[in-house]
């Protein structure tokens, strides 16, 4: 009698570890399906804005000039095409947004961090508008002069 209980037992701990066995394959295939179906995305690539644009800045007493350098930053090639295709419109963007900025803001650090940020939201959002693509990562000011 000891003995089929014995047998027994080691039965109910085979059939669990079977089961473990089964659940964990068909854990790793459904997380491998799940990989191929992320599409590749391809390098990332910077892409200039061109030539600095020049603009004055919003003031009360004296005239400001803003001498700023753009680049956007992309995490596939059909964005890249995209960026490269709009970057009039881009640029136009950013000339708006700058514009709009206080000479004292674009001098702190933390609020030109803001102002990039805001810049970034707006590109992607304008890339995404003109040609359905928004894989645009970031706008990065790669120079910027306040006179």
């Amino acid at each position: 009698m000891t003995r089929t209980i014995v047998q027994e037992a080691m039965g109910i701990t085979m059939q669990k570890i079977l089961l473990s066995l089964l659940v964990l394959a068909f854990g790793i295939a459904a997380v491998q399906a799940a990989d191929e179906e992320q599409p590749a995305t391809g390098k990332s690539a910077y892409i200039s804005l061109g030539d600095p644009m020049v603009l004055n800045l919003s003031g009360k007493r004296k005239l400001t000039f803003l001498q700023i350098s753009a680049d956007v930053l992309v995490r596939d090639s059909d964005t890249e095409e995209a960026v490269k295709i709009h970057v009039p419109a881009i640029r136009h963007s950013l000339i708006m947004l700058l514009s709009e900025q206080k000479a004292a803001d674009i001098k702190s650090p933390a609020k030109r961090e803001e102002i990039r940020q805001v810049a970034t939201a707006n590109v992607k959002r304008l890339v995404t508008d003109l040609s359905g693509n928004g894989e645009v990562a970031e706008v990065l000011f790669s120079n910027i002069l306040v006179q």
